[in-house]
């Protein structure tokens, strides 16, 4: 497979390319924010994006100014819905591939923090904590917005409808079905994000902790492998691995509940 890296320079897109070299596969253009976008599109059959949302926002209007069919797998965070406007529109000529975490087991967690809201009540209030190293800029990260919009969607909520980001001074009672959000960047946590469903007389809680960056890496490199088999649309981590998460899930529920 021959990839190109967008944000080559950056952390995140030097662990891309050591894991796709790892795999065997080819570097063919190593951009950064502030090279020419269009290099990336030479010689290629798919671009991982991991820079930052205005060169995203750049490879996105290239493609729908010139037209490509290469797939693109983008991985870059603090995308504001315009971003994913334009990702839309460019999956109506392409695979576009995007996700705020590229862990498969973030994936599960996100799986089960939707069963769990589905099985609890709003009696059970939700606390989601995102904790990142000190240099993030987006806040709450888009994993703990992917965790807090899964949950109300689970529970046919709209998100805006029952986010809270801000707690601050004389604040008003908690309002029923509430998903608050706590944030803390601090020294060189990698990331970490845990979700709470608290309710009268016990409590349970989901932690996942990343401990190194090559988990996402190599995410976006098994994404890649994937879209580039694709039709054009618009993906999610969802799409990715639900044909893995299914007859896990299947197969589980068997074996739970229909054991002798």
């Amino acid at each position: 497979m021959k990839i190109s890296v967008l944000g080559a320079t950056g952390a995140m897109g030097g662990y891309v390319i050591k894991a796709a070299l790892q795999e065997g596969y080819a570097i063919m253009s190593k951009v950064s924010s502030k090279d020419n976008i269009a290099t990336l599109f030479d010689e290629t059959e798919v671009i991982i994006d991991f820079s930052c949302p205005m060169a995203t926002e750049s490879m996105l209007r290239y493609v729908l100014d010139k037209g490509t069919d290469i797939p693109l797998v983008i991985g870059t965070t603090g995308l504001s819905k315009m971003h994913i406007d334009l990702m839309r529109q460019c999956a109506s000529m392409i695979p576009v591939f995007t996700a705020p975490n590229m862990s498969f087991l973030i994936a599960l967690m996100n799986m089960t923090v939707y069963a769990m809201a589905k099985m609890l009540d709003e009696d059970f209030d939700v606390e989601i904590l995102d904790v990142h190293h000190k240099f993030k800029k987006d806040a709450p990260s888009g994993t703990a917005r992917m965790l807090g919009k899964t949950i109300a969607k689970s529970r046919g909520r709209k998100f805006d409808d029952v986010a809270n980001f801000v707690r601050l001074g004389i604040i008003e009672q908690r309002r029923r079905g509430e998903i608050g959000f706590s944030v803390q960047r601090c020294s060189n946590v990698i990331g970490t994000h845990e979700v709470s469903f608290m309710g009268e007389f016990e409590n349970i809680k989901l932690i996942h902790e990343a401990h190194s960056k090559e988990i996402f890496a190599k995410g976006a490199v098994s994404a890649a492998k994937w879209i580039i088999k694709q039709p054009k649309g618009f993906y999610s981590m969802n799409d990715y691995v639900k044909d893995l998460i299914a007859p896990m899930v299947k197969a589980l529920y068997k074996d739970f509940f229909m054991r002798k």
